[in-house]
């Protein structure tokens, strides 16, 4: 009798791992691309691309100013730390706001907790870089960034050149504080709680919503691509799709009020899965799994067209440029297109020409400030942290090889 209903339990464990296997192959097997990774562009098609450029309004500046003629929002997203990428929004904030009439901007890199001071200082009568950088430190206390501090200077000046009678920019900061000590707290209860507040998606649609859409006003969103996506749905393998992002909320409640533009940055591979088995890293995905998007095509367009370029992907034939190979196409029904990731592409630069931006050398100048950065880190974090050079050293190594990280893509 006990033989019996060993056998029979050892039968049927048999079909569920059977089943499993069989799953499991067959998930990897419809996510395998049979398509070759990248396509070589023929002369008459770089041409027809460039004179399609040529015949367009593809600068990226006036490219992205003119998305405010028919939408409320324009999102722009990045990959981060890229000098190119944030120089860009630099330069296009007072542009938007001079032709557009754009009177908000809003970023993910601070926490709206810290709303008041950065009123307080894009409206000054001088500016303050003082507290500029502490806004970015208590927010999240490694971003020490010149480029992206630079952001606070370019949206006091406008408010400056501005005329008294003419409506001044709203500096709106999206995002959360992050608190290391309690988001790695050992208390289970402490830690979700912590998640459930420093997890700002929801946030930043809402706080844009208010401010913008129910506002009748125009506004930029500058965030990581994630953040920012609209129409397209994020997986996270096995047919899970991350919860819905900030982008996502808005463009299911307003879709014709927003337009989102992605800015042209390596991607990782759909089997970057992978990077976090370590023996299967080492041989499925060697080189940090970095691929060029959709078939390395925009950037033999740019190498073509010679100079920084953006495109509507519902109406370029660029826009019909598929991926599979990328994390973005996995768990899709076949590649996904240009637009169907996004709204408007961006490129603004080769990665080979790409640079890093560049640390702010007095992040902290003082022991009070140090001690106030320590407070929020894990106990084991704080006790290596204990002097203002070794802090800064740390930050700043951190730069140059997320940099040279973000752009080792394969060549094959």
């Amino acid at each position: 009798m006990v033989w019996k209903i060993i056998k029979r339990t050892l039968k049927w464990l048999g079909i569920v791992v059977g089943i499993i296997i069989l799953l499991t192959v067959g998930y990897f097997v419809y996510n395998t691309p049979f398509k070759s990774k990248y396509r070589q562009l023929s002369d008459t098609e770089l041409q027809e691309y460039v004179q399609h450029l040529d015949s367009t309004q593809s600068d990226p500046i006036e490219f992205v100013a003119a998305k405010f003629d028919d939408h409320d929002i324009v999102l722009i997203g990045e990959m981060h730390r890229r000098l190119q990428d944030v120089e860009f929004v630099k330069s296009l904030i007072p542009y938007v706001c001079r032709n557009k009439n754009v009177r908000v901007i809003g970023w993910e890199f601070g926490a709206s907790t810290l709303q008041a001071q950065v009123d307080s200082i894009v409206t000054a009568p001088v500016f303050d870089e003082r507290k500029a950088i502490a806004v970015m430190r208590r927010s999240e206390y490694f971003w020490n960034f010149q480029e992206y501090l630079d952001i606070f200077r370019v949206i006091w000046q406008t408010n400056r050149d501005l005329p008294a009678s003419q409506e001044k920019i709203r500096f709106l900061q999206l995002g959360s504080e992050y608190i290391p000590r309690l988001l790695n707290s050992p208390d289970p209860e402490v830690r979700a709680k912590e998640a459930e507040r420093f997890f700002y998606d929801r946030k930043m649609a809402d706080i844009m919503e208010r401010e913008v859409l129910a506002k009748g006003k125009k506004g930029l969103w500058y965030s990581g691509i994630h953040h920012a996506f609209t129409r397209y749905r994020q997986p996270r393998y096995f047919f899970r799709f991350v919860s819905t992002r900030g982008g996502n909320f808005l463009f299911d409640k307003y879709p014709d009020r927003v337009y989102l533009v992605a800015l042209h940055s390596p991607m990782s591979s759909r089997w970057a899965f992978f990077q976090d088995v370590r023996f299967l890293r080492s041989v499925l995905v060697p080189d940090e799994a970095l691929v060029y998007p959709f078939q390395r095509v925009f950037d033999q367009v740019y190498q073509k067209h010679g100079k920084p370029y953006a495109i509507d992907a519902h109406t370029s034939p660029l826009g019909m440029l598929e991926d599979n190979y990328s994390y973005y196409s996995t768990d899709y029904w076949g590649p996904i297109r240009v637009k169907d990731y996004c709204d408007g592409y961006a490129v603004l630069c080769s990665f080979a020409e790409a640079q890093p931006v560049h640390p702010i050398k007095d992040w902290i100048r003082t022991k009070e400030e140090l001690d106030e950065v320590r407070a929020i880190l894990t106990l084991e974090m704080a006790e290596r942290e204990t002097t203002i050079p070794d802090f800064l050293r740390g930050l700043e190594e951190d730069i140059p090889k997320t940099i040279k990280y973000l752009h080792r893509v394969q060549e094959k």
